[in-house]
């Protein structure tokens, strides 16, 4: 799977994230090539989005400042994540109904399933909106060593390299919340011990980084 080298190869998959509940009112999604972000709008529909043959991406540098108008809320911590983790070409901020729900209270989503420990990461953290200096390092610091972060109150930010191992991120996330959630309810589920989900996510990385490696 190779980095992306247009923003039509997003373009492309935003109805199939559109269809599955990954992409919704709110959401934004956005891609780097070199020093370049192509971000989708503020307020998108993002179905019609999709249709036209020249869409109105926000276009950014990634040490931009002044945003423009029609920028999503959340442009600044895309920017952000880009520019410190040289490892993400692409990232999604989804409100999917279940992680949503766990954004909302507040607490680290632990591990109950292996595919989270190996896709997402041994956890993931809940960090607070912002623009200030100080809440966007807090957001690099959530999502360190990890795929995924939750936004308090406003769902997830994912990134990865590509948008395939994006996509499967956003799934993953969204089951394993829900897992979290149904064990929180029902009782009885117990998440992955944290040495465990390390062990997990460090073999998967090192297999991961030399399947891409490969692909180069």
């Amino acid at each position: 799977m190779k980095a992306p080298e247009h923003p039509s190869e997003l373009l492309q998959l935003i109805p199939d994230l559109e269809k599955e509940g990954i992409l919704g009112q709110g959401d934004s999604a956005s891609i780097r090539i070199g020093n370049r972000v192509w971000i989708t709008p503020s307020r998108v529909n993002f179905g019609q989005f999709a249709k036209k043959k020249n869409p109105n991406w926000v276009e950014l540098y990634l040490d931009q400042t002044d945003l423009p108008e029609n920028s999503p809320e959340i442009a600044n911590v895309h920017l952000t994540l880009y520019r410190e983790r040289k490892d993400f070409n692409a990232i999604i901020h989804t409100t999917q109904e279940n992680i949503l729900t766990c954004s909302m209270a507040g607490e680290t989503v632990l591990p109950y399933l292996d595919d989270m420990a190996q896709i997402v990461g041994p956890s993931a953290k809940v960090v607070s909106l912002g623009t200030t200096e100080d809440a966007l390092k807090k957001i690099v610091k959530g999502i360190k060593r990890r795929n995924a972060v939750m936004i308090r109150n406003h769902g997830a930010i994912c990134g990865h390299r590509t948008l395939d191992d994006l996509h499967a991120v956003c799934h993953v996330f969204e089951k394993a919340c829900k897992s979290f959630i149904e064990a929180r309810i029902l009782g009885g589920g117990k998440p992955v011990p944290w040495l465990e989900a390390e062990a997990i996510r460090f073999v998967y990385q090192r297999k991961y980084s030399k399947q891409a490696d490969k692909n180069r």
